[in-house]
């Protein structure tokens, strides 16, 4: 066997076994926003199978938007949707867009979700924003 050859198989094998347990999951999706008008991306959460809220997961701002701001905000919203336990209250945390008053275009946002399993999720979101475009408020999660 050459030197090269077992060099490229040794790099190949230790590649193999240094790649975390947990690949990254890409999501890519779009939204519509009104200039100066909050709206918000995206809200997660964590119950556990007991129906205790569990830990909240991590949020970074990857790429920020270039004609407004991106903010990860901390709250609670009602777990209604999980039939096991519809009256748990959890805490969340949220991920909000403004565009800069005036603005009109397209933005695109990348944001990651690392979950307590150790799951992760790179999340792209175009937004198109303009005039009429776009919820005025981002129902749902109270800061209190």
């Amino acid at each position: 066997m050459s030197p090269t050859f077992a060099l490229a198989a040794a790099t190949l094998i230790l590649t193999m076994f240094t790649v975390p347990a947990f690949a990254q999951e890409r999501m890519f999706r779009t939204a519509k926003a009104a200039p100066g008008k909050q709206i918000r991306l995206s809200v997660a959460g964590n119950v556990t199978k007991e129906c205790t809220p569990g830990p909240l997961p991590e949020m970074a701002v990857i790429t920020p938007p270039k004609n407004g701001t991106l903010a990860i905000r901390d709250g609670n919203m009602k777990a209604g949707s999980l039939k096991r336990c519809p009256d748990l209250r959890v805490p969340v945390r949220g991920v909000f867009y403004m565009a800069n008053p005036g603005f009109s275009g397209t933005e695109e946002v990348v944001y990651e979700v690392k979950r307590s399993d150790g799951r992760t999720q790179s999340i792209s979101i175009r937004i198109e924003v303009g005039a009429g475009q776009g919820p005025a408020t981002a129902p749902g999660l109270s800061t209190d």
